[in-house]
């Protein structure tokens, strides 16, 4: 009896066989499974460090973190990536050929960055780029005689001078005596920086500002009151420091009376000492009037 004949006379072997086979074909099904599996889910490393040997890939530049509209890019902001070419237009290939350019406009992480997004001028970015940190951007409404004739530019540094009317301090006079002008002026704000003149950023123009009715400083918060202040009782004049000036000078307030004939700058102790060298002083009153003159000896 051949083994064909055997296993047909047996139930139990045959019973047999046919789970062996079927525990078989289910072995080669799992196996096959497995190994798309495996294909499906390869890591995105290893399929990178695949692409990268893969004819006609680029290396493009990414951000490596969020660069925020106004920053400079450094290298640490940067880095490379492969991706199957051509490299779009406008990206770049060497970081190198950015690093220290400024961002016009936010930037993602990873995503690529194009020259579109990039100026070398911080003004490109917007005058919020150009305030230094911790201070604000402050607009202060000036005409052409306030801001040196117009030949204020972006870039220089001022000094703030604010001129209030009498009518600010009050006028007050004796019965039968003419009111005087309380007026004063004082030297507000010193070594401002300005950040923009009338809607120029740039101090790259060279052309006078006639037209500008306002300018833009940078000021630390504790001075913007003062500013704001200033600007809605009084009168604000511009002058302005040569670059390489940043001494600060004493600031005093200046009155009407210290603008008549006798009155003088001068050290009290100097002045005197003059006087006595060139006569004898005598004030005359005349009502609210005071005059100050001078006898031979």
């Amino acid at each position: 009896m051949n083994l064909a004949q055997r296993i047909q006379g047996n139930p139990i072997l045959l019973l047999g066989l046919g789970v062996a086979l079927i525990l078989a074909a289910l072995a080669l099904i799992w196996l096959n499974l497995s190994s798309r599996t495996a294909t499906t889910t390869k890591p995105a490393t290893q399929q990178e460090a695949e692409g990268l040997a893969a004819e006609g890939a680029v290396s493009v530049i990414v951000a490596a973190r969020n660069v925020v509209r106004g920053e400079a890019l450094s290298t640490e902001d940067l880095t490379r990536r492969k991706m199957e070419g051509p490299a779009p237009e406008g990206s770049f290939g060497d970081p190198a050929s950015i690093v220290g350019r400024v961002a016009t406009a936010d930037i993602r992480v990873s995503q690529i960055v194009f020259g579109s997004s990039l100026s070398t001028d911080p003004a490109a970015a917007g005058l919020a780029a150009l305030v230094p940190e911790g201070q604000r951007a402050f607009a202060v409404r000036v005409a052409e005689e306030d801001i040196v004739g117009g030949f204020l530019q972006a870039g220089d540094r001022v000094d703030v001078f604010a001129t209030f009317p009498g009518a600010v301090y009050g006028q007050q006079s004796g019965i039968g005596q003419a009111k005087e002008d309380q007026s004063k002026s004082t030297l507000l704000l010193q070594d401002m920086q300005v950040l923009a003149v009338g809607a120029v950023l740039s101090g790259d123009n060279r052309d006078v500002n006639a037209g500008a009715r306002t300018v833009t400083v940078a000021a630390p918060p504790e001075a913007l009151a003062k500013l704001a202040l200033a600007g809605r009782l009084g009168h604000i004049t511009l002058a302005i420091r040569n670059p390489g000036d940043r001494e600060i000078a004493p600031a005093e307030l200046v009155a009407l009376e210290d603008l008549r004939p006798g009155s003088s700058s001068v050290d009290p102790a100097r002045e005197v000492d003059a006087a006595g060298a060139a006569g004898h002083r005598i004030t005359i009153y005349s009502g609210a009037n005071q005059t100050t003159v001078t006898a031979p000896r």
